[in-house]
């Protein structure tokens, strides 16, 4: 089996994650070049939920079955973590020490690990027990309450709160290979701190209280989202400074005073200034709009779906969309390593990945491999 290229090239994860955070985690890390075995159960009904979302995860991986709950199967994993440099989970606190993967017992074989313990809210405190997937750490952070219309409800965030916790937890484990000077690292990572890390300025401004802003902006005007031509059609418009507002005025042809600064402008006059705005970009196709307003050097967007996604040619220029045998299309990795080898797309074969963990990795005979595979230690 290829071994992947990159700033990680050499290094060996066991990726024991699940859900998405954790999973995602483990997708950087072979992205960068790690060699991770992603570890899970051997269920008889894998078809979920989970399983859909996690296949794409789980490409550039190795992904083998273990059965940890089987004396020989959490033999066998615990075989595999002491020949590995990092190991990321992200159960509930309790779990993995239950089954014996814990830092103390790991590193008495492997004194170098880096062990990620990912979780809702962290080993420490009284509510270290609870449970949570996205929508619960981006309630506890607070930032579904800054999120929504001003007199709106709180909104939900889902996988973006997955996405930006398992980027941390990649992050942390990062971080612990690079603390290689006095032995093994463990990181407690809670996926509540790392949203709550990205309201840092909404707490700065207003110490205590926040308030939900919607697609405005509490300092800067104009800012949101403009209806452009056609069926849900628009555009995001921010505005950060006076040259951009200035061009903005010509363009859109308000004819109010000649304000300087966003804040000398009365309501009534951004009222009216918006009103300016929507009849301009109600009459223009979004993706004109954005190349007009783009050309002034005002920052502009047009808010893509997923068909305008797929269709950028900009994204397929960077060829950020990969086709893998058995899964389909898929996301590449968020950025270009100059001078090294692409991270490996290619799909998971179930007799190529149990040979190379398990006979290649282990010195498992093969004779031994079937015996577990029969018995369902591993799968």
């Amino acid at each position: 089996m290829k071994v992947n290229s990159g700033p990680l090239g050499g290094c060996r994860v066991v990726d024991f994650t699940w859900a998405a955070m954790g999973p995602y985690a483990g997708y950087l890390l072979a992205a960068l070049g790690a060699e991770v075995i992603q570890v899970s159960r051997p269920l008889k009904n894998s078809s979920s939920t989970t399983a859909a979302i996690t296949q794409f995860f789980d490409v550039g991986k190795t992904c083998v079955k273990i059965n940890v709950k089987d004396d020989d199967g959490k033999a066998v994993l615990l075989d595999l973590i002491s020949k590995s440099d990092v190991f990321l989970e992200n159960f509930r606190p309790g779990v993995v020490e239950g089954l014996g993967l814990d830092f103390e017992s790991l590193t008495e074989k492997n004194p170098r690990l880096v062990m990620v313990s990912g979780s809702a809210l962290g080993r420490g405190g009284k509510d270290s027990s609870y449970v949570g997937y996205a929508p619960i750490f981006s309630a506890l952070s607070g930032l579904a309450d800054v999120t929504g219309f001003e007199d709106g409800r709180p909104t939900e965030i889902r996988y973006p709160s997955d996405i930006t916790s398992g980027a941390t937890m990649a992050f942390a484990a990062l971080a612990g290979l690079a603390d290689q000077g006095g032995g093994g690292t463990y990181v407690d990572l809670a996926a509540r701190d790392a949203l709550t890390w990205t309201l840092t300025s909404s707490f700065a401004e207003s110490e205590v209280e926040s308030k939900r802003a919607g697609n405005g902006h509490k300092r800067l005007f104009p800012h949101g989202l403009y209806k452009c031509k056609g069926h849900d059609q628009w555009i995001a418009l921010a505005i950060t400074d006076n040259r951009q507002r200035e061009s903005l005025y010509r363009l859109v042809n308000w004819i109010g005073e000649d304000k300087e600064q966003c804040d000398n402008l009365t309501n009534a006059e951004k009222k009216q200034l918006d009103k300016y705005i929507e009849t301009w970009m109600s009459t223009r196709d979004p993706r004109d709009a954005m190349k007009e307003l783009q050309a002034l050097g005002i920052p502009a967007s047009q808010s893509a779906d997923a068909q305008d996604i797929w269709e950028d040619d900009h994204l397929r220029a960077r060829e950020f969309f990969k086709y893998v045998e058995g899964i389909g299309w898929v996301a590449s990795a968020p950025w270009r390593i100059k001078d090294a080898e692409n991270h490996q797309y290619s799909p998971n074969e179930p007799d190529m990945a149990r040979n190379r963990v398990f006979n290649e990795i282990l010195g498992l005979s093969h004779d031994v491999i079937e015996d577990f595979i029969e018995r369902g230690v591993i799968g």
